[in-house]
C-alpha cells in the first residue's frame, strides 16, 4: 500500500533522527496542520510505528494541537484584516460573533468531532471569530483526541497490516458504521 505515501520511509526516516524525532514530529504535524490540506493519517501511523502506539498519539496529538495554535495565530492575523471579518458581513460569523463564549467553544466541539471535516475550515472559523485563543486550544485539544486516536490506530495497522489486519478490518468497519450513523440523521 506504500504506492500513496511511503509511510514506511517516513517512519525510517523519522527514527533516524533519534531523540529529535519527537522534536521533528511535532514539526511537520505543524506544517501539515497550517497547509490544511494535508491528511495527517500518516505521520499519525509513523509516530505509532516509531514511538509505540501511546506515545505516538501523545505525540500526534500534541503536533495537531500546536499546529492548530500557530494556524489560529496566523489566520487571525492575515485574515482578521479582511473587509467581511471586520465588518461582520457574513451570516455565519454573525452568529458565532453573538453566541455565548461557552456556545462557540461547544460548536467548535462538535465541529472538531466531525469526521473528514478539514481542521483548517474549522480552524479559520474560530480564528476570524471573536473566540478566545485558550478556548480554541482547550476545545481543539479535546475535540482531537478520537480522530488522532482512530489515525494513530489505523495508520500503524495499515503500516503493520501483516500483523494487524483484523484490528484494522475492525476500525475501518468501525469508521463505516459511525458514517452511516452520522448519514441518517
Amino acid at each position: 500500500m506504500d504506492w500513496f505515501i511511503p509511510v514506511d520511509d517516513l517512519a525510517e526516516w523519522l527514527a533516524s533522527f533519534g531523540f529529535w524525532a519527537i522534536l521533528l514530529s511535532l514539526l511537520l504535524s505543524a506544517i501539515i496542520a497550517i497547509l490544511g490540506i494535508m491528511p495527517s493519517l500518516f505521520l499519525s501511523g509513523a509516530n505509532a510505528v516509531v514511538f509505540g502506539l501511546i506515545p505516538g498519539f501523545w505525540i500526534s496529538l500534541s503536533g495537531e494541537v500546536l499546529g492548530a495554535g500557530v494556524s489560529f495565530w496566523l489566520y487571525r492575523r492575515g485574515f482578521g484584516n479582511m473587509r467581511p471579518v471586520q465588518e461582520g458581513s457574513w451570516v455565519w460569523l454573525k452568529r458565532l460573533n453573538e453566541a455565548s463564549r461557552k456556545r462557540r467553544a461547544v460548536i467548535l466541539l462538535l465541529a472538531r468531532l466531525i469526521p473528514l471535516l478539514p481542521s483548517g475550515i474549522i480552524t479559520f472559523a474560530a480564528a476570524v471569530s471573536h473566540m478566545r485563543f485558550w478556548d480554541f486550544i482547550l476545545v481543539t485539544f479535546i475535540g482531537k483526541v478520537p480522530s488522532i486516536a482512530m489515525e494513530t490506530l489505523i495508520g500503524h495497522d495499515f503500516i503493520r497490516i501483516e500483523e494487524n489486519y483484523p484490528r484494522l478490518l475492525f476500525s475501518l468497519l468501525f469508521l463505516v458504521f459511525i458514517y452511516i450513523l452520522m448519514r441518517k440523521r
